[in-house]
């Protein structure tokens, strides 16, 4: 089977809208940009890939399974160094999601999609991606949310044949769980790259949905009678903890990049919570005339 082509982009930053990838509930927080799109799967470790198989009866059935996924820009003119290069060749070539990409999916798992494309060649998947950065109380049970970023893919699936092909996935995989990681561990032997299995989705449409604020304007009869209700937004965020050793060699110390990243990570998943729950001044204005009817009365 030859290589799926990439379709054009319409401009160089969003993805064309269409029936597939169009936001129709919530419109205001529908994004369709590649930054908001890809950067919501560079955050999460784990996301979801469905696509339809079939059973032992040979029924058609959808499966929806967790798989480690990350975009990359495949360049075979520009590889990427195995020392990872300096910060600015890391960010042009690893983190600029301001492009059309493609994803890669690694794991068990993605045993059974290869079963799938190997069977019916070419297999239209959609992943999902999604963070949630807080907690949103209301007065009332229906008024309750959940400030988030998700991101959905929609695109065909193919296995990687190329051995350069692989080892680039293989490079972005293991920097996607701990930035700089390919550079400071032991290379992968040529024996078992040869048996990795890396299938690749071309991006077809993709887009995001972000919540990110407080909870926003009450109506009147949304106040309840209560008058012990709290109201606002819990942040909610991941922490990574502190790294436990294996036993192997216990004296070998934490390696300064794992430090680095665990505590620049950190506050970034901190910042991003806190920042998203913050009252707009939109919102702090229209509560204080709500709440004071006499305000701006002449």
């Amino acid at each position: 089977m030859g290589s799926i082509q990439r379709p054009n982009a319409v401009n160089q930053s969003t993805y064309s809208k269409s029936q597939l990838n169009t936001i129709r509930i919530y419109k205001d927080r529908a994004s369709y940009d590649y930054t908001a799109v890809h950067s919501v799967f560079a955050s999460t470790f784990v996301s979801h890939v469905a696509f339809i198989t079939s059973d032992e009866d040979g029924t058609p059935t959808p499966m929806n399974l967790p798989m480690t996924a990350v975009l990359g820009y495949y360049d075979p003119e520009d590889p990427i160094p195995d020392d990872d290069g300096t910060e600015a060749q890391y960010c042009r070539q690893q983190e600029d999601f301001n492009r059309p990409m493609d994803v890669y999916l690694h794991g068990n798992a993605a045993m059974m999609l290869r079963r799938a494309v190997t069977h019916n060649g070419a297999v239209k998947v959609c992943l999902t991606s999604t963070k949630v950065d807080g907690v949103v109380l209301h007065f009332t049970p229906n008024g309750h949310s959940l400030n988030y970023r998700s991101a959905v893919i929609h695109g065909t699936a193919e296995m990687v044949t190329s051995q350069q092909e692989k080892e680039y996935a293989m490079h972005m995989l293991t920097n996607h769980m701990i930035r700089r990681r390919w550079s400071s561990v032991s290379k992968v032997s040529p024996q078992a790259m040869k048996s990795v299995q890396i299938v690749k989705v071309v991006v077809r449409s993709a887009s995001a949905k972000i919540r990110a604020k407080n909870m926003g304007i009450a109506k009147p009869a949304e106040l309840g009678t209560r008058d012990d209700v709290y109201t606002g937004v819990i942040p909610l965020y991941e922490v990574l903890g502190e790294p436990i050793d294996s036993g192997y060699f216990p004296e070998r110390p934490v390696q300064p990049h794992l430090e680095h990243w665990i505590a620049e990570r950190n506050q970034t998943q901190k910042d991003y919570a806190v920042s998203a729950a913050q009252l707009s001044e939109e919102d702090v204005e229209q509560i204080r005339r709500s709440r004071n009817p006499e305000i701006g009365k002449s």
